[in-house]
């Protein structure tokens, strides 16, 4: 790039210094009037296509040659570039903010240098290979000369602008087909449609008589400028259309379930689709109501990883979102002057991080962050979304809690009996419809009144969490598992036969009985009771399965407890033994 610029400022300056190269005389009004023109055109460019940025001002480029010379066209157009690249590099123009953000100085000087200097000695071999500077502009030419001049060399104009631009692409590693396909091609056209204003202003300027020429420059910012808004009008439009389809698909899949690990990944999916830029995803919440830790389960979009750990609830900078209440967008972690005495412990290789609080009933209950390894990847507009999406997941969330309260048991974490039964009955219409058999199985524990009283209940609320969680070892993720009352469980076992059931009932049974519980200097052994019953193709209600399941408990408890016993249809006095 910057071999390119300063061939382009050596041949200006050669010429100007060179005798009769451009030598036409040209008014400081007409260099001013169409340095104005073109630097305006310039500054309202807008898009044409979602990847085409189009200025529009070829036209006054390849005018400017034929009607003053191509050493004053080759200045002219080389200020107002250099003009509206600085713009550009110091990120005064809005859309230009982001390249202030992402590159270096020596980048954003080697820009300007670039653009101004390559465009204006491109300009001035355009005029000499055409030799524009020999030909008087005050003096008559025929309409169809002057139209075939300008076409001649804004074709030329354009085509060598582009292809000096895609060679510094292709330097750059882009792909040039890619180039070509979105950019040149696009560009090209709608700037060679507009040619034909050129060869309007070469036939109206006349040296010393500018006002025609000064009216239609301004008619033709006056018309830029509206095109400009109305681009800017419509992109703005598409993105909230954007937004609002992407919060509504958000909104369905939140609602699509209520258990919170899936949930969790449904709010990382839905934030990464919504935000492109964001390579990483947390969200930091409360595994409970009025817990002092954070559970912050992570996602990274390229490795397609999902990590969960446990944190402080005041820490990093998840920890002051929390405390401010606020939303903290950070361009470079890497700079010590914009998180300032914030401790940050993510990830070494992240840059740009933005995270928004998760509020329910006016508290603070998590944050929902993104992270980015390229500095400045996030903006308003990103925040906007984050933000939206947090909204909708605390209303997941918190709908995800209610129904927790509604169907898990505070103490074990398994399901409550009115769940248990609910999905009972569902089972037993699914297996009615599929003719698949599936079993039931309550457990008691054995002796759990004594304990209770004897070592008191802390004691016995642990054992039944303990009970609780050998129970889930060793179920699928299939089964249902519930606290059916007291020191009595209920699992329902889906496409399980009675010898199945049996072989995963005494897995539970030896896993409790393995199991010790200290108290007091004593080791103390837990065991526990099961009775099985089994649902084959249209045998049996809901009522009639846990009443033969209750018969098998019963059995195993009167035979010594610490066993496990089955329901036989008919014959429920039998006992079966190992």
């Amino acid at each position: 790039m910057a071999g390119f610029g300063l061939v382009g400022w050596m041949a200006l300056l050669t010429a100007s210094f060179a005798t009769g190269v451009g030598t036409r005389p040209v008014s400081a009004l007409d260099w001013v009037v169409f340095l104005v023109v073109i630097a305006g055109t310039r500054l309202l460019a807008f898009r044409m296509l979602p990847e085409t940025p189009v200025s529009l001002d070829s036209a006054f480029y390849v005018a400017a040659i034929v009607c003053l010379g191509s050493l004053p066209a080759g200045w002219i157009v080389a200020s107002a570039l250099t003009f509206d690249a600085f713009l550009r590099s110091v990120g005064l123009e809005p859309a230009a903010r982001r390249m202030r953000e992402t590159q270096t100085l020596a980048e954003r000087v080697t820009y300007v240098l670039y653009f101004g200097g390559m465009t204006g000695g491109v300009l001035l071999g355009a005029g000499w290979l055409f030799s524009v500077d020999g030909v008087d502009a005050g003096a008559p030419v025929a309409d169809s000369e002057v139209f075939v001049r300008v076409l001649a060399l804004g074709g030329t104009l354009l085509i060598v602008h582009y292809l000096i631009q895609g060679t510094r692409l292709w330097l750059a590693g882009h792909l040039v087909s890619a180039y070509v396909r979105r950019v040149a091609l696009p560009s090209i056209l709608a700037e060679a449609a507009l040619l034909p204003l050129g060869v309007v202003v070469v036939l109206i300027y006349r040296p010393g008589r500018p006002m025609p020429f000064v009216l239609l420059g301004a008619t033709y910012l006056i018309v830029n400028y509206v095109f400009n808004r109305l681009s800017h009008a419509s992109e703005r439009l598409r993105q909230r259309v954007t937004e609002l389809e992407t919060l509504n698909r958000t909104a369905r899949a939140l609602a699509a379930t209520l258990d919170r690990h899936e949930l969790v990944e449904t709010i990382g999916r839905e934030t990464l689709e919504a935000i492109p830029e964001a390579e990483l995803f947390a969200l930091s919440h409360r595994e409970r109501e009025g817990a002092p830790t954070f559970l912050v389960d992570w996602i990274d979009r390229e490795r397609a990883r999902f990590e969960r750990l446990r944190t402080g609830a005041d820490e990093g900078l998840s920890g002051w979102v929390v405390r401010s209440r606020r939303s903290l967008c950070i361009a470079d972690l890497t700079r010590r002057e914009e998180i300032g005495e914030l401790v940050v412990s993510n990830d070494p290789g992240v840059r740009a991080w933005l995270g928004v609080p998760i509020v329910i009933y006016d508290q603070v209950v998590g944050v929902l962050s993104v992270q980015s390894r390229e500095r400045a990847a996030f903006g308003p507009d990103q925040q906007r979304v984050a933000e939206a999406i947090a909204s909708q997941a605390a209303v997941a969330i918190q709908n995800a809690r209610l129904y927790e309260l509604a169907t898990i048991d505070g103490l074990t974490g398994l399901y409550v009996r009115r769940y248990f039964d609910t999905r009972l009955r569902e089972e037993l219409e699914r297996s009615r419809r599929f003719g698949a058999p599936f079993s039931v199985v309550l457990l008691d524990i054995d002796d759990f009144k004594k304990l209770n009283d004897t070592c008191g209940h802390a004691l016995g609320d642990r054992v039944l969490r303990d009970v609780a969680q050998s129970m889930k070892r060793n179920l699928r993720g299939v089964d249902i598992a519930a606290r059916y009352g007291g020191e009595e469980f209920a699992f329902i076992l889906p496409r399980t036969d009675i010898v199945e059931a049996h072989a995963v009932a005494e897995r539970i049974r030896h896993d409790i009985e393995d199991s010790r519980v200290a108290h007091e200097g004593r080791v103390l052994r837990v065991t526990a009771s099961l009775g099985i019953s089994c649902y084959l193709e249209g045998q049996g209600e809901v009522a009639a399965l846990l009443e033969q399941a209750d018969v098998a408990l019963y059995r195993a408890k009167t035979l010594g407890k610490n066993r496990v016993e089955l329901f036989w249809d008919g014959d429920s006095l039998k006992v079966i033994t190992e």
